[in-house]
Parts: C-alpha cells; structure tokens; sequence
C-alpha cells in the first residue's frame, strides 16, 4: 500500500481532490480539522457523472448547489464562472493522471463521478458561523466503483430490477432539515441505508413524517399504475436532476407523468416502480421488502424512460456516450 493511503481505502481506488484550488490524490489532500464541514456536517455538496468526458448537466447541479447555498447562508467561496473552470480542470487532469496509471498514452473518456462540495470551512469549535472567516471547496473526480451503475439501468439488459425495502427511518421533516439541501449532513440516509444492507436490498426507501413516501437515500422513486406514472410531490424531497429530467422528456414523449402523496402501500400494487439518480439514471425495481412488483420484470414504461433518458444524453454529450450504448458494450464484453 503506498506510504500514507487513508487506512481501509481500497488500494486501487483512483480519486484526485481539488482543495481550494489545489489539486492533489486523495492520500494527499487535506482539510483543515477545524472545517465546520467536518466537525458539524455544514457543508453542502452535488454529484455529477460524465458521459464520453463530459459532465452531464454540470449547469443544473450548479443551479442547485447554489440554491443550497443559499439556503444555509454560505458563500460560494469563488464565482460560478470560475467553480466551472475549476472543475473542469479537476476533471482534466484526473482523465490524464487515471490513463496514465493505466499506462495509456491518451485519455480514454471513460466514465468519472464529479463531487463538489462547500463547506463552511475553519473556525473555532462552536456553532457562530461569523467566526468562520472563509469558506473550502473541495472537487473530487473519482473513477466509478464496478458496482456504482447497476446493469439492470441499461435499456439493453434483460430486464432484471433491483430489490429495495421501505426503511423504518423517516425523511426529515423540511421544518426541521430541508432534504431541498443538499447537505453533508447525511446521517439520515445513511440510517436508513442500513435498513437495505441489512436485508440485501440494493436501496431504502423513506417515508416522510405524514407516512407517504418521500424518495430513495440516494434517489427519487417513480410508480406506475394503469398507464399512470406518479412521483412524491416535490416539498419534502430533494427534487434530483434525474428526476427533472424525466418530467421533461415524458411531457415531450406524451407519457403523464404526475405528483402526489403515495402511501408505502401502493408499491405491493404498482404495475412498474423505477428509481433515477445522477449516477444510476434509471434504475427498473422488481423487488420490494422481497414482493414482487408486478411482472417481476422491467416493465415497458419503465424502459421507455430507460431509452428517453439514454436519447438525452446522446443529445447532451454526445453519441458514444449514452448510458445504454456504453452498458451495451461492457455487456458484449463480458461475454466475450
């Protein structure tokens, strides 16, 4: 193990950590242990993923980090101009560093994971956030662990889903912690996470305070029902990129697609249920607290979602980019 990798970090895991500016490998990087990020969780942060090397609606996370922001009463601690060219360049650099650790002459374009994250930065131990004098950046461009996008996700699988439970812990109330932000605070999901490790489902679901379903610990979730598909009402919720997305191409593609409070029950009785999520995109789910869903297959409404999401990516990033094409062709080499 190279000389002072974090303990317990895989060996081959590849992460470069742009901090303020600074941009290093993950055993090298370092915060300040007086980050408010880090002692209280104040801090707030979006996911991206890059198709053929480019981020996907980077814009959008963008938006949303600063509604975060916003919400919390933290600067962006440098202009939205330049957090764009500082991730860029993080990202640069990371698809040069990761081809050459693999002893590449050129960047391949492979598929990478963007976080970016702003904390409250240094200050005193307490909780004045005037003595916090300077706020921390922190871009992490990471290589996708081989489990991170499940092969069900691709419009080209064979129409297997996932397995998720509906967890015991319940979403934050937005009068308490808004789950609008994004935030570094995310104890709550991780609670509710282990309901899903603890019965070897591959997600937890969580049901807000009123008892209707809320959204996925790292994802929002969709039910069909006779043609219909519904998703929770946005307040309660953090209204994921995916998820806009998807709202977007239905209306585009003719498919109702609406809003309402949905109790855990309507899950037993959905024709399809799908979850969506920057890194996954469209994630088809035939299990739920080990029941079947409807088939216990995709079903067609699902796929099509599956292919209009793959047709916008295609649009955004470029062909060879689209998550199907490039599940396709791990699938056609795994048989090989």
């Amino acid at each position: 193990m190279p000389s002072g990798m974090p303990l317990g970090m895989p060996p081959t895991l590849r992460i470069l950590v742009n901090v303020n500016g600074a941009i290093a490998s993950a055993e090298e990087a370092r915060i300040s242990p007086l980050d408010h990020g880090f002692l209280y969780g104040d801090s707030v942060y979006e996911t991206v993923r890059t198709y053929h090397g480019k981020p996907f609606l980077l814009g959008r996370h963008l938006d949303r980090l600063q509604r975060s922001l916003d919400r919390i009463f933290l600067p962006l601690p440098l202009s939205r101009r330049e957090m764009e060219a500082e991730i860029l360049r993080t990202l640069a650099s990371a698809q040069e560093k990761f081809s050459s650790l693999r002893g590449l002459k050129a960047p391949t374009g492979e598929d990478l994971g963007i976080r970016i994250v702003v904390s409250r930065g240094p200050g005193p131990i307490g909780l004045d956030v005037t003595k916090c004098p300077a706020s921390t950046y922190l871009i992490y461009a990471f290589e996708l662990a081989g489990d991170a996008v499940p092969p069900e996700a691709s419009p080209h699988s064979n129409g297997e889903g996932i397995s998720v439970v509906i967890s015991k812990t319940r979403r934050n109330s937005p009068r308490a912690l808004d789950p609008a932000i994004k935030s570094g605070n995310f104890l709550n999901n991780i609670l509710a996470y282990k309901d899903a490790q603890d019965a070897g489902a591959q997600e937890a679901l969580l049901c807000n305070a009123e008892g209707y379903l809320a959204e996925g610990t790292t994802s929002n979730v969709f039910v069909a029902k006779n043609d219909l598909v519904w998703t929770p009402n946005a307040y309660g919720i953090l209204d994921g990129i995916t998820r806009g997305v998807l709202f977007e191409e239905a209306q585009r593609a003719g498919i109702t697609l609406g809003e309402t409070n949905i109790p855990p029950e309507a899950l037993f009785s959905a024709d399809e249920v799908f979850i969506t999520s920057s890194i996954r995109g469209v994630v088809p789910v035939t299990q739920v607290n080990s029941r079947i869903v409807g088939s216990g297959a995709r079903g067609i409404i699902t796929h099509r979602f599956q292919e209009l999401y793959a047709h916008r990516v295609e649009r955004e990033c470029g062909p060879s980019a689209s998550p199907s094409r490039k599940a396709k062709d791990g699938q056609t080499a795994r048989k090989k």
